[in-house]
């Protein structure tokens, strides 16, 4: 895998060198950008992926390719769970040089960018990344306080409400995913139609079932659960009960 790097400036260009274990790496005067909830609170995962392939610099192979966990660059896939904030810094203007790190140090990077748009890319990237490492964030008490007084408001109505029609939009777009082996980009746009009806329970079963497929266990309990909440005398209740035994603990 690529390591952290330094930058270090000589007589005439930026020379790459790996970071030493105690030296740590020369500090140069940049601009940062570090990303915030609330600056891309509009911007989805399935959105975000397409983002960070676009935006990754030229060096990582083609096809760049994000799976639910990780990016993949050439070799490497580098897991989000393990780095959750990029911090973005520029260099000179907006054509100068762009590289992103996790901490404050403004001499090392994980991924550089070194053409006209590199700013753009850079910042692009890091708000990419800070989208899919969070959306894994499984528990969030708030989330799952409104996602209680959805379940009770759903579990007494007398009339079921009907799937919204953008909700219906990501459905299908989910189920085709599903046919084509599109895996993660099921589970993000499932995601996206809960976003618009949290109270749709066959969306909480089948994005659950697809992130136990495909190692997601942890999350996949979450949504199995809401399932249960939503329909607790459902036809397949004690089926999707055992796995839940089964799934619980697992990574």
């Amino acid at each position: 895998m690529f390591g952290k790097q330094c930058l270090k400036r000589g007589s005439t260009a930026l020379v790459l060198f790996a970071a030493l274990a105690a030296g740590g790496c020369a500090t140069t005067s940049t601009t940062t950008y570090t990303p915030t909830l609330a600056d891309t609170r509009d911007l989805s995962p399935a959105q975000a992926r397409e983002m960070l392939i676009k935006a990754a610099p030229d060096y990582c192979a083609h096809p760049r390719s994000v799976t639910y966990k990780a990016f993949k660059c050439g070799p490497n896939a580098y897991l989000f769970s393990e780095r959750p904030t990029f911090v973005a810094f520029f260099k000179g203007d907006a054509g100068g040089n762009a590289y992103v790190n996790t901490d404050g140090d403004p001499g090392a990077y994980f991924f550089k960018w070194s053409d006209t748009s590199a700013h753009s890319n850079a910042r692009d990237f890091a708000m990419a990344w800070y989208v899919l490492a969070h959306a894994r964030e499984v528990v969030d008490p708030a989330q799952e306080a409104a996602f209680e007084r959805v379940a009770q408001s759903y579990r007494t109505a007398s009339v079921k409400p009907l799937l919204p029609e953008e909700a219906v939009r990501y459905k299908v777009k989910a189920e085709a995913a599903v046919r084509q082996k599109r895996f993660d980009d099921a589970v993000d746009l499932y995601g996206q139609a809960l976003s618009i009806a949290l109270w749709w329970p066959q969306g909480h079963y089948n994005r659950g079932l697809i992130l136990g497929e495909i190692g997601d266990h942890e999350e996949a309990v979450v949504e199995l659960k809401r399932y249960l909440k939503l329909e607790p005398d459902a036809a397949n209740a004690r089926a999707v009960q055992l796995k839940i035994y089964e799934w619980e603990g697992t990574k």
